[in-house]
């Protein structure tokens, strides 16, 4: 993959699920580019020290902190961004990664678990946004912004291909139009918001997903290959510094019919 040079430095990028998958390659990629990063961790410890040792062997010069977010709650969402701003300098990027997918039969998809993916997925979407975005409110203007915010969602949201994911294809088509009506309101603040909706990338959060299902999926896919997350931190790079981009999806697919 041909590698495209950014420069986040004397800038903090707030990752959630920066811990692992997509996430972390966002995050990787902040730091590569000189940036600090701040990572929601997850709840397996040795997974966030994990994360944390490969951020920091990536940009030595960068300072990176993990801090607890459990995104589908109001009040850990508000302290998480509370102690982000105390602790970090700058914060002026915000990528909202966290997100989960059980890939469950639709007749055998409960009210529980449909909850559960909503409130993390959907909830979570609009928890981190608002906290994010009143956290920038204070920040100088730079460069038209005083901040800019990435939704991680999903071509699934898009183009919705199986009833195994009905409730994450549900929760990433809402958090597509979450993005779109707060873009404006948000915009006026001087806080640019965008999305990122990948199609099938090469993380365990697909890990669940039927062999069948992979390999129809798969022959859909123009390019003939999944992506990767290197390629989604590139992605994100992207929207976090593109000029006159506002309220829009992003769709890196490879190609999907």
């Amino acid at each position: 993959m041909a590698q495209v040079t950014f420069d986040f430095s004397g800038t903090t990028t707030v990752v959630t699920g920066g811990a692992s998958g997509i996430g972390l390659a966002i995050a990787e990629t902040i730091v590569r580019s000189g940036g600090d990063v701040v990572i929601s961790a997850s709840r397996n410890p040795s997974k966030t020290e994990s994360a944390l040792d490969r951020l920091r062997a990536a940009g030595p010069r960068s300072r990176v902190l993990s801090l607890a977010c459990e995104v589908g709650r109001e009040e850990s969402v508000a302290d998480f961004f509370a102690e982000a701003g105390r602790s970090a300098r700058d914060v002026r990027y915000v990528v909202h990664s966290a997100a989960i997918s059980p890939n469950t039969e639709f007749f055998e998809q409960t009210q529980k678990e449909w909850d559960t993916v909503l409130n993390a997925n959907l909830t979570g979407s609009f928890l981190v946004l608002k906290y994010a975005a009143m956290m920038m409110r204070d920040n100088p203007v730079v460069d038209e912004w005083k901040g800019r915010i990435v939704l991680v969602t999903s071509s699934n949201g898009v183009n919705a291909y199986d009833p195994v994911s009905a409730h994450y294809d549900a929760s990433k088509a809402g958090a597509n139009l979450l993005m779109r009506n707060a873009a404006q309101p948000l915009a006026s603040m001087r806080i640019c918001v965008n999305a990122l909706a990948p199609g099938w990338i090469q993380t365990a959060l697909n890990d669940t997903l039927p062999d069948d299902v992979r390999a129809t999926e798969s022959a859909k896919i123009w390019m003939g290959r999944w992506g990767t997350p290197q390629e989604m931190g590139q992605c994100v790079a992207h929207l976090l510094t593109l000029p006159y981009l506002v309220g829009q999806v992003l769709m890196p697919d490879g190609g999907y019919r």
